[in-house]
């Protein structure tokens, strides 16, 4: 098959630099991941003249040019020192495959395709990930040999990730991370910490429940995808853990108010699927449990009416909401009205993890931002850095080879994570624990 890829590669380093390649790095949230890692590895390498940090050189992927074009032009991405690659990640799979390999071998400095590639990451941010059955990008880097991680938030996609291709990774050498980011992922980590907190007060002690609750202003600044994933989310079970068992339940039903804290405060909040549930009831690893603990999670937005608007939407059929095209097309026409309530009632994003132990101990967790879309992308960066640390690390670092979710990370990688992803919090709660 004759292969047509388009590549704008202009900066991309030698092996001696850190390679990354930002798929979906053309949209908010993919844009904040790509300005996140060019500050934090720039304000490492000046800060720290020993470290082990390497520059990094940034290629956003994605299927158009003048998306790309656009982002530098908004200023979502720089202007000036990020290349463009042509990636479509809902392509046929092998132009996926040679696209990939195409960039990695201009990061090596050998055109040879078996070159080595312990300084590429792939790190895919194009979301809604809502629909998508098949890790096609995952599978490509595994087999190229590239490190990645992602922000999916779609339990089946994730679930499909780590059961089929964990082993490939092992096999391969390569570590991995799925649905990481703000939320999920950093939720996770906290959840983690918590459980953490408690068995170490009572270590033979098991987890009674874990809740999760979100709040997030508007759009939080990530624009029209939030909404289009949240739409499709509406069409979505949440899962939920009761007594050891998976219990699937109505979307935006089950009506909570949970206090946030100081500058967020008391606010309503719905449940909404989330990975976060089932990689905690099925993974958590660090308490010795007879049965998964009770696990649920919860979502709210401001103003108020939006929260019944979502509710309202439920009325449509399922097959309108869980089409992945429509909900983004009427999501892209709502935009002019979304950036106005972005303005109006701002970008906060809170985040509440609950930990409970069967001793009736408890620790709560909380962490807010003022602007979703920032640290949605520090938190990213977070993790795709710590994949990149541990990629130079003989024996793998704090992350091995695998196919691992956030709450699977060991104590290390979490407390370096959470201590990036605190930056510009205004609520940093971890327990009784500073990181």
């Amino acid at each position: 098959m004759r292969l047509s890829i388009l590549c704008l590669l202009t900066n991309c380093l030698t092996c001696n630099a850190l390679n990354v390649l930002v798929v979906g790095g053309s949209g908010r949230v993919g844009g904040s991941t790509v300005r996140y890692l060019k500050t934090l590895t720039d304000r490492q390498i000046q800060t720290q003249s020993t470290s082990t940090q390497s520059p990094v050189s940034i290629t956003v992927g994605g299927r158009r040019v003048e998306s790309y074009e656009t982002a530098k032009r908004n200023n979502v991405i720089p202007s000036m020192g990020v290349d463009f690659c042509q990636v479509d990640v809902d392509g046929e799979e092998l132009l996926l495959k040679q696209s990939i390999q195409q960039w990695k071998q201009s990061c090596t400095s050998s055109n040879d395709a078996t070159a080595t590639s312990d300084q590429c990451l792939v790190v895919h941010t194009a979301g809604p990930f809502q629909g998508r059955r098949s890790p096609s990008l995952l599978s490509a880097c595994l087999d190229l040999s590239i490190p990645y991680v992602d922000v999916c938030d779609e339990w089946d996609l994730a679930e499909i990730s780590k059961e089929e291709l964990h082993q490939k990774a092992v096999d391969a050498n390569v570590a991995a991370i799925v649905s990481c980011g703000i939320w999920p992922g950093v939720s996770a980590l906290m959840a983690a910490e918590g459980v953490s907190q408690l068995l170490a007060d009572d270590d033979d002690t098991e987890i009674e429940s874990i809740d999760y609750s979100f709040f997030t202003a508007g759009t939080g600044n990530a624009g029209p995808t939030i909404v289009s994933a949240t739409f499709l989310l509406l069409a979505t079970p949440a899962i939920t853990f009761l007594n050891g068992l998976r219990k699937d339940k109505e979307p935006w039903t089950e009506m909570k108010e949970v206090d946030f804290g100081n500058g967020v405060g008391n606010r309503r909040i719905w449940l909404l699927d989330n990975p976060d549930v089932p990689t905690t009831a099925l993974y958590l690893k660090e308490s010795k449990q007879s049965q998964p603990p009770n696990v649920s999670s919860r979502f709210g937005t401001a103003p108020l009416v939006w929260n019944y608007l979502f509710g309202a939407m439920k009325a449509l059929p399922r097959s309108l909401l869980y089409n992945r095209d429509a909900m983004q097309n009427f999501s892209l026409f709502s935009e002019p009205i979304i950036r106005l309530v972005d303005f109006l009632v701002g970008a906060t994003n809170a985040m509440r993890v609950d930990v409970t132990a069967r001793n009736g101990k408890k620790v709560t967790m909380r962490m807010a931002h003022s602007d979703l879309e920032q640290c949605v992308g520090l938190a990213t960066a977070a993790f795709a850095l710590e994949v990149a640390n541990s990629m130079k690390q003989e024996g793998g670092g704090t992350i091995s080879s695998g196919v691992w979710f956030p709450i699977e990370l060991g104590k290390e990688a979490r407390e370096n994570i959470l201590r990036v992803s605190k930056e510009d919090a205004f609520i940093y709660e971890l327990g009784s624990k500073v990181l």
